[in-house]
């Protein structure tokens, strides 16, 4: 009986992440008060990043903000390769910006937990 329970709470485990993992499109910037350029927030949290696909106009500042109790990377490239664009170490409670001055389309990860990636597309 205990293994059927265990095998019900995992199952609903597994279908609440599935539930609140999102594919829907993604997110945008807005420009910053002001007057200068726009700017956008991601979250690190969980060992994953908050917004894992986000399309920005060229200028737009993005920073990431660490809320783990450890360090993270912010590496553009597809794990484990780095491609030299951007590339900051984000110790626990402390930010990583760049600003995104091109257009096109920018994978970055975690080099240190090669599963958080994400992607910023610059229009």
């Amino acid at each position: 009986m205990t293994l059927f329970r265990n095998a019900v709470a995992l199952a609903a485990c597994i279908a609440f992440t599935a539930a609140c993992s999102s594919s829907a499109a993604p997110a945008t910037s807005a420009p910053a008060a002001g007057g200068g350029g726009a700017s956008a927030a991601i979250d690190i949290s969980g060992f994953a990043f908050a917004t894992t696909a986000l399309e920005v106009t060229k200028g737009t500042t993005v920073t990431w903000s660490n809320k783990d109790n450890t360090t993270h990377t912010v590496s553009s490239g597809t794990p484990p390769t780095k491609d030299g664009k951007f590339d900051g170490q984000v110790p626990a409670g402390s930010t990583f910006k760049f600003t995104f001055t091109d257009a096109g389309t920018f994978k970055y990860f975690c080099s240190i937990h090669n599963s958080m990636t994400g992607t910023i597309t610059v229009k």
